[in-house]
């Protein structure tokens, strides 16, 4: 059993890096802290030639990458016809050699959009996909709750993962209307068990006319609210031989905080955090505890 806990993404949180330090370099710097990272940029494009060569180049051969699959792939992008699907998520799976090539691989993310319901037709898509992948490791992730509506659902959606040997996504989100799931632990592959982290910002969750992704995920969870789940990480850590938990609330270097908050509690810390400093210039170490930052984030 390992567990590593980092973030989703690692350029967006610019105040984690030294001023000086140019921004090519941030994931170098990243790993020294980290043992894992998910790309999220993958979702929106395919990455440039030579891009995951750098990336290797700048981790040691332990450090994992998660990688969210294209938009195209997941029925995010609408229009398109399964051949289109198709060239896309070849294209996808391609560009992947060079990690899957070095071991560091740790999973690829199939992130369905919220209107993706618990459909037979949309369990064929599912089913698709993760044999599309073939012997890379799938990580799947549902935002809408019909999947997970009731033990008898929950319970036929957690064994349908396991017979396809695909990893399920335990999520930590706002509870709010059908575009969300409960938090639902469970261990569908005995090689990757994933916790992913929101933010409970139920205000901004699915507020129209938001500027960024940025502003949905507004939010810090106190160390009362992780200290919580740590019962729950611990026990589904024991049923897999890695566990990730990955933090996606981006904003306002959240994500880093948290993410060292875990891995402090779990022991799993490279290095000791460094003197972090919100985007409003009060120390985050001394100047705001916990019951203050969840009452001024929080909904």
């Amino acid at each position: 059993m390992r567990i590593r806990a980092g973030t989703c993404a690692f350029a967006d949180h610019e105040s984690f890096y030294p001023k000086s330090l140019p921004p090519q370099e941030r994931l170098r710097y990243y790993a020294r802290y980290f043992s894992v990272v998910e790309i999220d940029s993958t979702f929106y494009g395919f990455l440039k030639e030579g891009t995951w060569q750098r990336w290797l180049d700048m981790v040691d051969e332990s450090f994992l990458f998660h990688v969210k699959a294209h938009g195209a792939m997941t029925m995010h992008v609408r229009g398109l016809s399964r051949d289109e699907r198709h060239r896309m998520a070849s294209t996808f799976l391609d560009s992947l050699r060079p990690v899957c090539e070095r071991g560091q691989l740790a999973a690829v993310l199939l992130q369905f959009p919220p209107w993706f319901d618990a459909t037979r037709r949309n369990r064929a898509i599912v089913e698709r996909l993760v044999e599309f992948c073939r012997d890379i490791p799938v990580a799947v992730e549902f935002r809408e709750r019909s999947w997970f509506d009731g033990p008898e659902r929950q319970s036929k959606t957690l064994s349908w993962l396991r017979s396809m040997r695909a990893t399920h996504v335990v999520c930590d989100e706002p509870n709010k209307g059908n575009g969300c799931v409960p938090l639902v632990p469970a261990v569908t592959n005995e090689a990757l068990g994933i916790l992913r982290m929101h933010g409970r910002n139920a205000e901004t969750w699915d507020k129209p006319g938001l500027k960024s992704s940025k502003e949905r995920f507004d939010y810090r969870y106190s160390k009362h609210e992780i200290l919580d789940l740590l019962p729950t990480v611990t026990k589904l850590a024991s049923d897999a031989a890695e566990f990730h938990v990955l933090m996606n609330n981006n904003s306002n270097n959240d994500a880093v905080w948290n993410a060292f908050d875990w891995a402090e509690l779990l022991g799993v810390s490279r290095l000791a955090r460094p003197n972090l400093v919100h985007s409003t210039q009060l120390s985050l170490l001394g100047e705001l505890d916990d019951s203050n930052i969840a009452s001024r984030r929080s909904p």
